[in-house]
């Protein structure tokens, strides 16, 4: 009788409910192979963790339930009381179903708590662009270059040299493309040469440049 306790331990260990800390360990595992009920027993043990709705957020995009994902992620916005980063996240996940008027909305609470966020003034460009809203668009492509993003500095030396929703500007383009050249933006140190090598209303030929860019951008092709 006395060995009896020893011989049920085992099976009550086998049956006791895993601590929180475990479903939150076994949701952040899960999460990435689209397996949700690790995270959802997760949330039941710690309801005001957001990241724990928006690890079952990825776990359903994973698995193929997009609006559930989406309302995971919006849970996660609503627990970390409008983070930035939790905002950001769902956008990213809205945009990848094409859903942009939500994730624009989020984007830009997201920059009026954050104005210095490259990556989500750069996100919000591409979700304006998809959603043609030309205006916006530049806005806020504008405001990522200005925050040091290469790509969104050469769309605006593109809109500079075309017109292309601001007033053509040699100068303003020639600003741009340098600054996106600077940053290591091979197609802006090839405008470049091409801009020295030809010269333009303002800007003269300089054979000293082009070289520089020219090879500049031979490095980096």
């Amino acid at each position: 009788m006395k060995l009896r306790p020893l011989l049920v331990l085992p099976f009550l260990l086998l049956t006791l409910p895993a601590a929180a800390e475990d479903y939150a360990a076994l949701c952040r595992e899960e999460a990435q192979r689209g397996l949700t009920k690790a995270c959802q027993k997760a949330i039941a043990a710690s309801p005001r963790d957001p990241e724990l709705h928006a690890l079952l957020g990825h776990a359903y995009f994973a698995s193929g339930f997009y609006a559930e994902g989406l309302q995971a992620l919006r849970d996660a916005v609503a627990v970390s009381n409008g983070a930035a980063a939790y905002r950001y996240r769902f956008a990213g996940f809205a945009a990848l179903i094409n859903e942009y008027p939500q994730a624009a909305q989020e984007l830009e609470l997201a920059v009026a708590d954050e104005p210095g966020n490259l990556k989500a003034w750069t996100l919000l460009a591409d979700c304006y662009r998809y959603m043609k809203d030309q205006k916006q668009a530049l806005r806020a492509g504008r405001k990522a270059a200005e925050l040091g993003d290469p790509a969104e500095a050469y769309v605006l030396a593109s809109r500079y040299s075309s017109g292309d929703g601001v007033t053509a500007d040699p100068a303003q383009e020639l600003r741009w493309l340098e600054r996106a050249a600077r940053a290591g933006y091979v197609a802006a140190m090839q405008d470049l040469a091409r801009l020295y090598a030809d010269g333009r209303s303002g800007i003269p030929p300089d054979a000293d440049k082009r070289k520089y860019w020219e090879k500049k951008a031979r490095k980096l092709e």
